[in-house]
């Protein structure tokens, strides 16, 4: 299929051949001819499926040549905003259309000024539109078309008052609503009910169109362990590589021990400004440094295209979040590779987790739920769990878990000598000397 099969202009399939988009991904091809004909539509597709062509291609094709603000696109971070509203200003600006970017850490007085100026689109996140709203700076009443783009990360992020607020500003019966999440979490469908009319579904399998693409490992590392075992695991990997950790010191902490093993790397996490921000992310896609450590709410938004390998330093906390991580790297069409950190039994509810959205275990050569029968007679005897079958003492210590389970065999050993008949001991009688005083007493008694 053909993007002229798609209901979209000459117009915009000429744009699209300048931008170098041969033919539009599984995702494109069922959901812009919906759009374009003014359904409702909510989308479930991982990220670096081509979600963002989606809406914007099709929502350009309806609302090209009009005059007014017609368009709100909402995005969870500043970076995915910025990158949404490159898109509309990519294919936008050619056929007039102009739009203004809204988000946290930039200049307020600027964009009330650009907001004045009657824009085509506005793309925002939800946090700086209120605030707009609230200052009296923008009004929503004429917008025809509302998007959300990766739902199910607002809602994470706390965004469902501000949503809640957003939508009511915009009259139900009067906007199209489109809806672009990397899963059906139940949160995301109750959002869909409360704001959309009658939305036609569009569901693109993870399993069949993205994740062959991307080599994922799971390694069962001790949290003493991660250090070492993520630096010899990028001195032994090429290209560009992600990392995302749970939390901002986190981040930092990684990025100290990678600067110590004089790796090159940088971070990004939301205590930087959004000038560090975004230099940050240049750097890292003009290869200025290889390694780019960040939280997944940062690392959501970064776009870069070649990023070889994604390191999940820590098993992320909703399992959701993990398709977003490994959607950095087997982006348009590329291969790649995910290799995750779990801790023992701390993170196996995690991995599970994980795997039901996959459908299918992450590839692991010990796994911990192999069966008993697939386990070594030697590691049956001595009663030692999966992870003694890992003799990297750097990955697992397994010299001390080996240590540890011989030790109970070593114990009855003793404990056997101990409790036979004991050889009665030799008591020897000796004369106590006599104590000084004593000496003394017959010293005396003697003259």
């Amino acid at each position: 299929m053909n993007w002229s099969d798609l209901s979209l202009s000459p117009e915009i399939v000429k744009l699209i051949d300048k931008a170098g988009h041969k033919t539009p991904t599984p995702v494109q091809r069922q959901t812009i001819p919906l759009v374009v004909a003014g359904h409702d539509v909510l989308v479930s597709s991982q990220t670096g499926s081509g979600k963002t062509a989606a809406f914007v291609l099709p929502v350009l094709e309806r609302f090209k040549g009009k005059n007014g603000t017609y368009i709100l696109a909402l995005s969870p971070t500043r970076e995915i905003a910025q990158q949404t509203g490159a898109a509309f200003e990519m294919f936008g600006a050619p056929l007039g259309l102009k739009t203004v970017v809204c988000i946290g850490g930039a200049s307020i007085p600027a964009e009330k000024e650009a907001l004045a100026s009657s824009p085509h689109i506005i793309v925002a996140t939800p946090g700086r539109l209120c605030d707009h709203l609230e200052r009296g700076n923008v009004w929503l009443d004429f917008i025809q078309c509302l998007i959300f783009d990766e739902a199910d990360r607002m809602l994470d992020m706390g965004f469902a008052a501000q949503i809640e607020l957003i939508a009511k500003q915009i009259p139900k019966a009067e906007r199209q609503t489109l809806m672009f999440s990397a899963t059906f979490a139940p949160k995301v469908e109750a959002l869909a009910r409360s704001v959309m009319k009658n939305p036609k579904e569009v569901v693109i399998k993870n399993s069949k169109n993205t994740t062959p693409k991307i080599d994922q490992r799971l390694m069962w590392v001790e949290e003493e362990n991660k250090a070492s075992t993520l630096i010899r695991l990028l001195r032994s990997s090429p290209g560009s590589v992600m990392v995302f950790a749970k939390s901002k010191e986190r981040v930092y902490q990684i990025w100290r021990s990678l600067h110590a093993s004089r790796i090159d790397a940088a971070y990004i996490h939301s205590d930087l400004t959004q000038e560090q921000r975004e230099r940050v992310v240049a750097d890292f896609k003009a290869h200025q440094f290889r390694v780019l450590v960040a939280t997944d709410v940062m690392g959501r938004g970064i776009d870069v295209d070649d990023i070889a390998h994604v390191v999940n330093y820590d098993v992320p906390r909703l399992a959701e979040d993990y398709i977003h991580r490994i959607g950095r790297t087997g982006r348009r069409g590329k291969s790649g590779k995910a290799t995750t950190f779990a801790i023992p039994r701390k993170d196996e509810q995690g991995i599970r987790a994980i795997e039901r959205i996959l459908g299918s275990e992450l590839p692991y050569p010990h796994h911990p739920r192999q069966e008993p029968a697939q386990r070594s007679h030697h590691s049956q005897a001595q009663g030692r769990d999966y992870r003694a079958h890992n003799h990297n003492r750097d990955q697992y210590d397994g010299y001390r878990e080996q240590r540890k389970a011989l030790a109970p065999k070593i114990k009855p050993a003793a404990s056997s000598v101990a409790n036979r008949t004991p050889t009665p001991p030799i008591i020897k009688t000796e004369k106590k000397s006599p104590g000084f005083f004593m000496q003394l007493k017959q010293l005396f008694s003697s003259k």
